[in-house]
C-alpha cells in the first residue's frame, strides 16, 4: 500500500488519542517477527511527522516504512572508559521525600567523540515516540495522520521493551553505517535508565551545576511555552502532539509533562539519600498532562504497577522515550583496557611511583598471598576491598576538586582579560580629556590596575596550590573535562585556552618553576590577541 501525504506544516491542535488494541507482548513480537520486508518499503515521511521543531544537532535514523527518529547527543565528559559523572538526582521537597530524596547517582558516556577522547556521549530520543513511529514497526505500514504524531500510550512496559529492542535490531539490519559506533561495535536501542532520563531532562552539562539540581529546567518564556500540565491554560487534560513547545537545554521536547515515560529500572522507595532494598513495579518519569503545574518536575517518578484486576494494566498518559547506547566492554580490547584501569581506581599517588610499603592496596595483597589459613586470607582481602573502596572514593572527590580548582583559575583568567579591557578602555577616554577633568578617570584608571594587580596575585596564588595539591594526570584529565563542559554551555571562547593556560602553568609549580606573574601576564595577553582574530 502507499502511505498517503498529509499537510503537516499547519500545527494540529491537541486531542485525545484513539482507543489502542490491547496486545501482550508476546503477540507484538511474532507480530514484528512476521512482518514481511515489502511491507516496509515506503516513500519517506515528511519531515514534520518525525521532526516537526528541526535544529542544529539532530542525529536523524531511518525508520521502516520510510519514517525516520531523531536523537540528541548528551554529552558526558570523561577522562577513560572507566570514568563517570557524579550527579544529584531527585529534590529536597519534603512531601515527595519518600520517593524522590536527593541522593547521588552515577551516569556515563556510551560512545567516544572522534574529535576529543575526552567527550564521552549517548543518544536519546528528541521527543516522544509517536503512534506513527510504533506502529511503523508494525505487520504493515500505518497511514500517516495527525493522531500519528501523538505520544504512543496506552503500552506496556514489555510492548516498550520489545519496541526498542525491534527497532534496534531493524537498525543494524538495514542502516548500521548510521548508527554510532564504539571500538566498531554499533549502537544498540533500549529504555533509558532512570538516571539517564533525568540527566538529560534536568540538561545535562549544558547547565551549571546549580542550575541542573533546580526542580525544572530554565523556562524563560513561561512553563507553557515548555510544558503540557494539567488545566485550561495548558493541556486542558489532553494528550497533545510531539514538538509544539519550546525545548530543553538538550534540544528535548515534552521531556516535562505531556506523557509520562517509562525507564529501564525498576521503581524503588527512597531511603535517605539511597534508594530502598525492595524493587516494586515499573518507573515512570516526567509526569504528564494530568500533572499539576505545581507537582511538575525532574525528579518525579512514579511507580506503574503492571497488573490490575483486568489484567495488563494500560495508562493513556504513559509513553515512552529511547535511547541508543554501546556495550561496556564492546571489544576484547576494552575489555584489556578496562583491566588495565582497574587497579588504578584504587591506587595512591604514592604508590603509584613509590614502593610497596607507601601503598595500603599492596601492602594488603602481599599479606593475603602470604598467608596459608583461608579464613584469615578471606578477612584479609575483605579488609583491602574496603580499603580499596575508600581509596577510589577519595580519589574521586580529589578529581572533582582539581576541576573544581582550574575553573576556578580560568575565571580568574577570564577576569584578567576583561580587567585588561576595562583599562585600556579607561586609558583611551583620558586621553582625549581636557587635563581639567581628567583626575577623577585617573582615580578609576588607578583603581582598576590594583584591582588587576590583586586578580592576577590570586590567580598565581591558585596555580601554585593546584601544582602542588593535585598529580599532573588528574590535572590533564579534569582540564579536558571542563573544557568539553565549556563547549557544551556555549562559554566564551576564551575558556578553551585559558584551561591550557592553567594545565601548563600548574604542572611548571609541580616540576618546581614558580609561576611568574609578568610571563603569565604576557600569556594572558596572547590568547587575547588570538580570540580576538
Amino acid at each position: 500500500m502507499n502511505c498517503e501525504t498529509l499537510d503537516l506544516d499547519r500545527r494540529p491542535g491537541r486531542r485525545q488519542p484513539p482507543a489502542l488494541p490491547r496486545i501482550g507482548a508476546p503477540a507484538l513480537l511474532l507480530a514484528l517477527l512476521a512482518a514481511p520486508a515489502a511491507a516496509w518499503a515506503q516513500a519517506a515521511w515528511p519531515a514534520a511527522q518525525s521532526n516537526p521543531a528541526p535544529a542544529a544537532g539532530d542525529v536523524s535514523l531511518p525508520m521502516p516504512c520510510g519514517g525516520a527518529m531523531v536523537f540528541r547527543r548528551v554529552n558526558v565528559p570523561s577522562a577513560d572508559a572507566l570514568d563517570d559523572r557524579r550527579v544529584q538526582l531527585g529534590n529536597a521537597e519534603a512531601r515527595f521525600a519518600y520517593a524522590e530524596s536527593s541522593r547521588s547517582d552515577y551516569v556515563g558516556g556510551a560512545f567516544t567523540d572522534p574529535k576529543a577522547r575526552s567527550q564521552r556521549y549517548y543518544l536519546i530520543g528528541k521527543y516522544e515516540v509517536t503512534q506513527l513511529q510504533f506502529d511503523a514497526l508494525g505487520a504493515s505500514c500505518p497511514k500517516l495522520s495527525e493522531e500519528g504524531r501523538l505520544p504512543k500510550t496506552g503500552v506496556t512496559w514489555a510492548e516498550a521493551v520489545t519496541f526498542a529492542n525491534q527497532y534496534g535490531a531493524w537498525l543494524v539490519k538495514n542502516a548500521t553505517a548510521q548508527l554510532p559506533a564504539e571500538d566498531g561495535q554499533p549502537g544498540f536501542m533500549r529504555l533509558p535508565t532512570e538516571a539517564e532520563w533525568e540527566f538529560a531532562a534536568r540538561g545535562g552539562v549544558s547547565v551549571p551545576d546549580a542550575v541542573f539540581e533546580q526542580p525544572v529546567y530554565p523556562m524563560p518564556e513561561g512553563p507553557q511555552r515548555h510544558v503540557w500540565y494539567a488545566g485550561t491554560d495548558s493541556s486542558n487534560n489532553e494528550l497533545s502532539t510531539i514538538g509544539l513547545l519550546r525545548p530543553n537545554p538538550l534540544g528535548l521536547h515534552d521531556v516535562l509533562g505531556n506523557a509520562g515515560e517509562f525507564v529501564l529500572d525498576p521503581f524503588r522507595l527512597n531511603k535517605h539519600a539511597r534508594l530502598h532494598g525492595q524493587a516494586g513495579g515499573y518507573t515512570v518519569k516526567g509526569g504528564d498532562f494530568r500533572t499539576a503545574l505545581a507537582d511538575i518536575r525532574a525528579a518525579a517518578r512514579t511507580e506503574y504497577l503492571p497488573y490490575d484486576r483486568s489484567g495488563e494494566r494500560r495508562d493513556k498518559a504513559t509513553g515512552l522515550r529511547v535511547v541508543i547506547v554501546s556495550g561496556s566492554l564492546p571489544t576484547p580490547a576494552r575489555l584489556q583496557e578496562v583491566r588495565t584501569l582497574w587497579p588504578k581506581l584504587a591506587q595512591t599517588a604514592a604508590g603509584a611511583a613509590g614502593p610497596a610499603s607507601s601503598d595500603p592496596v599492596k601492602e594488603i595483597d602481599a599479606l593475603a598471598k602470604a598467608v596459608n589459613d583461608p579464613a584469615l586470607k578471606t578477612r584479609i582481602e575483605g579488609i583491602g576491598g574496603v580499603i580499596k573502596a575508600n581509596i577510589q572514593a577519595r580519589n574521586e572527590q580529589r578529581d572533582r576538586s582539581a576541576k573544581s580548582e582550574i575553573r576556578v583559575a580560568a575565571y580568574l583568567g577570564k577576569k584578567v582579560l576583561e580587567d585588561r579591557a576595562k583599562i585600556r578602555a579607561l586609558e583611551g577616554a583620558i586621553a582625549s580629556l581636557p587635563e581639567n577633568l581628567r583626575t577623577e578617570p585617573r582615580n578609576n584608571l588607578n583603581s582598576s590596575r590594583q584591582a588587576l594587580d590583586g586578580t592576577l596575585d590570586y590567580l598565581v596564588e591558585t596555580l601554585k596550590q593546584l601544582g602542588l595539591d593535585f598529580p599532573s594526570a588528574s590535572i590533564a584529565a579534569q582540564g579536558e573535562i571542563l573544557k568539553r563542559e565549556f563547549e557544551a554551555r556555549k562559554a566564551p571562547a576564551e575558556y578553551g585556552p585559558l584551561v591550557d593556560l592553567v594545565g601548563r602553568s600548574s604542572q611548571a609549580v609541580r616540576s618546581g618553576r614558580p609561576v611568574d606573574k609578568t610571563a603569565l601576564t604576557g600569556e594572558l595577553a596572547q590568547i587575547e590577541q588570538r580570540i580576538k582574530r
